[in-house]
């Protein structure tokens, strides 16, 4: 599988000398040139590692690497600088970053590092994917909104049932945290929880980590291996993307479920293999079917139920009763004193779109009990959600008699609809660069578009 690497510095000599060296050494490598280009690029396509400069204008190099890190939490970021300081470095560490090099730069370093990086990572994902989780501590979804209950409803119904789940919503809405509730209120809550997630692999890898295989199946196979399908014998198997397995291996899955019997990559011979299958995805049944990202076998063959999580922004009522659990998991983890959101900061939070959900939260909420542990965080010092915060204030801090008349869901709708016809007319009404500018989905865009009734010049 070739590593995918993004290099991201406003100074083009290092962008190019950097790639150079990356791509000699077999590694694929993109480039950008400011930290909002990244950011960008990173949504669009796959990253397994980033080297990413401290200072660059627009957004810095610690912001930047706050916005990765709400795509995608796991990937390792390299921190560069030629004039950082030693609180730079630990700040940079604190929030995430993997690494720290320092300018001009030592070539056997940088691949040392990348190595150790992308090494670390592979490691991460094997142990995750193929780790049984068998804590039998159940989870929760924390909230009593009218989506959340629902939901929690939906689960009760068939958690005790062997039936195959799809679970449909948006990154971050907890459909991993659903899955486990599933397993753990099911009467396999005793065998083995296993997690696959195929984002990276290519269509082999994918077959041969579902199915596993047999020494010299294929060249590089070593060794026999166990597949995440014979691992979750008699228990779960949790896919988080389903789009991302090709439709070739949908079908051997599907016989599998269908004959609970699986054959290893390289032997003819069978295995039983009896799993609840739940199956994780971004997009709703008919983008899916559409697309052809999946098979209709999984909807007809499977007769799998159909469960959609919300997004944070349709729930945004639980914000309050989610921060207080969030700051009490930062205490717990990293101590010291807990940190505190004013009425007006939670009512903004409340505001914001939220685009990666309840890992965002999570994210940002971590962020201000490193920074700001014990502190209150009022309008006047709370730390940024992201480029639009500033925007968000002048909506917020001034807003028109009407607005101050109303009710908060009331005030909430009206900001929304400025908020999302603001970014409309400054991009022409391009759905695709708005959507990308406050990291909606476009599909998500355009009910929003709909249920707001906006078009090119109305307001």
């Amino acid at each position: 599988m070739t590593i995918q690497i993004l290099i991201v510095d406003d100074e083009q000599p290092i962008r190019e000398s950097l790639s150079g060296l990356f791509e000699d050494e077999g590694y694929l490598v993109s480039s950008s040139a400011s930290g909002e280009e990244a950011v960008a690029r990173f949504r669009k396509s796959p990253t397994d590692c980033v080297f990413l400069d401290i200072w660059m204008p627009g957004i810095d190099g610690l912001e930047t690497m706050a916005r990765i890190k709400q795509i995608n939490p796991d990937v390792p970021i390299i921190m560069m600088s030629g004039h950082a300081t030693i609180d730079t470095a630990v700040k940079a560490t604190k929030l995430g970053a993997f690494d720290f090099i320092e300018k001009p730069f030592s070539l056997e370093k940088l691949l040392i590092t990348l190595r150790n990086a992308v090494e670390k990572r592979r490691l991460e994902l094997e142990n995750s994917d193929l780790k049984v989780e068998a804590s039998h501590h159940i989870p929760q979804l924390i909230g009593s909104s009218k989506p959340v209950s629902l939901v929690r409803r939906q689960l009760d119904k068939i958690k005790m049932s062997k039936q195959h789940v799809i679970l449909q919503g948006q990154h971050g809405v907890g459909k991993s945290i659903a899955a486990r509730i599933l397993h753990e209120g099911s009467a396999q809550s005793q065998v083995g929880f296993v997690r696959f997630k195929a984002s990276g692999l290519d269509d082999k890898a994918i077959e041969a980590e579902l199915f596993g295989y047999e020494k010299g199946a294929f060249a590089g196979a070593l060794q026999a291996k166990r597949g995440r399908l014979e691992v979750a014998h008699g228990g779960t198997l949790y896919i988080e993307e389903i789009a991302d397995i090709p439709l070739p291996t949908q079908e051997k899955i599907i016989q599998v479920m269908l004959e609970h019997r699986l054959q290893h990559m390289g032997n003819a011979s069978y295995i039983p293999c009896d799993i609840r299958l739940v199956l994780g995805t971004k997009y709703s049944k008919e983008e899916l079917l559409q697309s052809g990202k999946i098979l209709k076998g999984f909807y007809l063959q499977l007769h799998a139920a159909v469960i959609q999580l919300p997004s944070l922004q349709e729930r945004e009522q639980d914000i309050p009763e989610l921060l207080t659990m969030l700051i009490a998991e930062q205490v717990a983890h990293l101590g010291g004193e807990p940190v505190k959101f004013s009425d007006e900061v939670v009512q903004l939070l409340q505001a914001y779109a939220w685009p990666g959900n309840v890992r965002e939260l999570r994210n940002y909420v971590e962020r201000c009990h490193l920074l700001c542990a014990g502190k209150e965080l009022t309008l006047e010092n709370m730390l940024p959600l992201d480029g639009n915060t500033q925007q968000l204030l002048s909506f917020s801090a001034v807003p028109d008699d009407t607005v101050l008349q109303d009710g908060f869901h009331d005030a909430r709708k009206r900001f929304e609809r400025s908020y999302i016809l603001h970014h409309l007319d400054k991009n022409e009404w391009n759905i695709s660069k708005t959507a990308a500018d406050i990291g909606m989905e476009r599909s998500q865009l355009h009910r929003k578009i709909k249920s707001h009734d906006l078009t090119p010049g109305n307001t």
